[in-house]
């Protein structure tokens, strides 16, 4: 058994069992990749996939519990290496960061340049996060996650409160709420609504408060892009409620942006981690950089404690950025 061959097992995972897109992601052949793939089941005596004809068609009972394994073993593999680097040279490694559109383009640009010039050997890599799904939640040795909602609790990471953001409603500028400095919910429900999709969690605190109120809002456009809704409610399509660091940019001068914070509560953002992963300083000081209240003390602290419910205890209190 080679660690090659359990990498080539979560590849062909991760890619819905197609083999030619694996291979092109672990730049190899694909042949090869089949090859020790068949290798690797003979050697252990099992099936880890179940064929039709050429192609992979699912993986087996045994196959999900091998591939479980694997994954534990590149971990600790990528674990030794990180130590390795950290012992070597503290100031080279990687950091990948899985976050939103909207994140990446108006909240991460001052933690990047600032960690970019501070760690120039460090290979910095942004990935998108598309969608609320706890799955989309990296679980990598040198991955964090920074998203726009709460995950829930999951044995597997570590769930930080890295910032609160509200609501904005733009309209356009000849709009009979442009100059209104504080819209009810009832006139919000006079017009067509975009916002985010069903599930997200501005559009959950949207919903909630609605509900609240008795009352049932049109919406006539949901996206999880707050900049192409920006785009249609300049076209006239109706009115948007976004996340007010989006709504306040000025790159659509015809909108006019109104703070909703006396109808909406803040959301929550979080920035997550895999509780196996090995910190290191680097890692810290870019926590620290984009929410100044995660120090490397809090971090370790929360990293001791047995629950979730601890944890939460523990941030009790803690004042977070809010946008």
């Amino acid at each position: 058994m080679k660690l090659q061959q359990l990498k080539y097992l979560i590849a062909i995972r991760d890619h819905n069992l197609n083999v030619s897109m694996a291979s092109d992601a672990l730049y190899t052949s694909q042949p090869g990749v089949s090859k020790q793939i068949g290798l690797l089941e003979s050697e252990l005596g099992v099936r880890i996939f179940e064929r039709r004809g050429k192609h992979l068609h699912r993986i087996t009972p045994v196959g999900e519990e091998i591939i479980k394994c694997a994954e534990a073993m590149l971990n600790i593999e990528s674990k030794i290496k990180a130590i390795s680097r950290e012992y070597l040279d503290p100031t080279v490694g990687t950091l990948n960061i899985h976050t939103t559109h909207t994140i990446a383009r108006y909240l991460l640009p001052k933690s990047v340049t600032y960690f970019t010039k501070k760690y120039p050997k460090i290979s910095f890599h942004l990935h998108p996060v598309m969608s609320a799904s706890k799955d989309q939640i990296s679980k990598g040795y040198s991955d964090f996650s920074i998203v726009a909602h709460e995950i829930g609790f999951d044995k597997e990471l570590i769930a930080l409160p890295a910032y609160l953001w509200t609501l904005s409603l733009v309209v356009p500028q000849d709009h009979p709420l442009a100059k209104v400095s504080k819209p009810t919910l009832a006139q919000l429900c006079q017009y067509p609504i975009l916002s985010y999709e069903s599930g997200a969690t501005g559009r959950q605190v949207q919903d909630e408060v609605f509900q609240a109120a008795g009352l049932t809002p049109s919406y006539y456009m949901t996206v999880m892009d707050a900049g192409v809704i920006k785009r249609y409610v300049e076209l006239g399509f109706g009115i948007g409620i976004i996340a007010s660091l989006v709504a306040n940019d000025n790159d659509t001068p015809g909108l006019v942006s109104i703070n909703l914070e006396h109808l909406f509560k803040p959301c929550p953002a979080q920035i997550c981690f895999s509780k196996s992963i090995l910190l290191q300083n680097y890692m810290y000081d870019f926590i620290s950089s984009f929410s100044p209240h995660l120090t490397k003390e809090v971090i370790q602290n929360v990293m001791q404690q047995p629950s979730q419910a601890r944890i939460d205890e523990l941030l009790v209190g803690v004042e977070l950025p809010i946008y």
